[in-house]
């Protein structure tokens, strides 16, 4: 099947611009100077683009939900709780300014209506789709993906050495949060020590299909939630228009 989020697309067309260095570092091997410099280059790169992914994928995810006009009944707690504290933080800025009375008045209004017992129409869910500022790794990742109901990212989205079959006997199950925490932990020699690792083109094509391989099965379960809550809101239409 395949994917239909336009974040997978775009991160797929950054992905070669990482190759693109990569290839320029296969014929630059005995140049030790420019060899370093590419494949420091394709790294930073690399983890910059990944980062823009996650951030664009919560974002689109959230963006796919509020298109489809759900019912605030069948939108779950865990969201809403999500929801709630953006939208209580964006209050607190305000909150003590006499000419934002009205604003503040509305986010408490929309924020009841969200809640409610009763369905209500709801204006679409505002959810946090950014890294903390300066922070990077595993543990980031995780945070940014419990906004959207993924307790732990790197639990739900398992990679296997078969790439596919997680059934086969010598699959074997490949840790993606030790592999990213240790591209995050170069990428930070590189750009706060200017360190050069010791690394070479063909480690990083491997990280780039790694990359590539959880960026799509990540889409492709979000893809299939999104498909569920839309034939569980048709359902509850039908169920509401008979009764």
């Amino acid at each position: 099947m395949p994917n239909q989020l336009e974040s997978f697309t775009k991160f797929n067309k950054a992905l070669e611009e990482v190759g693109r260095l990569m290839g320029l570092a296969s014929i630059c091997e005995d140049m030790q100077s420019e060899y370093a410099a590419l494949n420091k280059s394709a790294l930073l790169l690399l983890t910059a683009k990944f980062e823009v992914f996650v951030e664009d994928i919560v974002e689109e995810y959230v963006e796919n939900i509020n298109s489809m006009n759900v019912a605030n009944l069948l939108i779950s707690e865990q969201l809403k709780i999500r929801h709630s504290i953006t939208r209580i933080k964006e209050l607190s800025l305000t909150i003590e300014h006499v000419h934002n009375e009205e604003k503040s008045i509305q986010v408490l209004k929309e924020l009841a209506e969200l809640w409610q017992e009763q369905e209500a129409t709801f204006v679409g869910l505002n959810i946090s789709n950014k890294f903390n500022y300066g922070k990077h790794g595993a543990r980031e990742l995780r945070k940014l993906f419990s906004n959207i109901e993924i307790s732990n990212v790197f639990e739900t989205i398992v990679l296997y050495s078969d790439n596919e079959h997680s059934l086969l006997e010598n699959s074997q199950v490949i840790n993606f949060e030790v592999i990213y925490n240790n591209i995050v932990n170069l990428r930070n020699q590189i750009s706060h020590q200017d360190k050069t690792p010791n690394m070479t083109h063909k480690q990083i094509e491997g990280y780039v299909v790694y990359f590539n391989r959880f960026s799509k099965k990540l889409c492709l379960y979000l893809e299939e939630k999104l498909r569920g809550l839309g034939e569980q809101y048709e359902a509850y239409k039908q169920t509401v228009s008979t009764t």
